[in-house]
């Protein structure tokens, strides 16, 4: 059994009275726990599900309707969520080289074998085109690992 670690969590009980609101930590917990009790251990297949657009190719419209898709959605990222206290994570925009340079920094990013991108549902054909392109040509280069 494999592991797909979502773009969704839910808010858990930190170490004493208050509550972690922090996705990456959280993600990197469920990573870890997973890890723990899987036979493989350490070598157990994780996934990460996120949201990314590069915008290497985008024109400027593209660019500007890309930011304002992210600022829309970026309030629920801030705080859990709702009586499930669910935490969202924020969605990558931005040239390849800044979306590698995030994931990089990502705690939970830095213990996952493989990545899955999410795509927004309501982009245009041409939208996808592009995205995808960026992903595979531009972005996907940059994310190997360190040796």
């Amino acid at each position: 059994m494999n592991f797909l670690t979502s773009s969704v969590v839910k808010a858990e009980e930190a170490s004493g009275p208050a509550d972690s609101a922090d996705f990456a930590e959280i993600q990197l917990s469920h990573i870890r726990e997973f890890r723990a009790h899987h036979p493989d251990g350490e070598r157990a297949r994780v996934s990460q599900g996120l949201v990314v657009i590069p915008t290497d190719s985008a024109t400027a419209e593209q660019r500007a309707r890309y930011e304002a898709y992210a600022a829309e959605r970026l309030p629920r990222t801030t705080a859990p969520q709702g009586p499930a206290r669910l935490l969202f994570a924020p969605d990558l925009v931005g040239t390849s080289t800044e979306i590698a340079e995030r994931l990089h920094a990502n705690v939970a990013f830095r213990e996952i074998d493989e990545v899955a991108f999410a795509l927004p549902f309501t982009f245009a054909h041409d939208d996808y085109v592009q995205i995808l392109t960026d992903i595979a040509t531009k972005l996907g280069p940059q994310l190997g690992r360190p040796a």
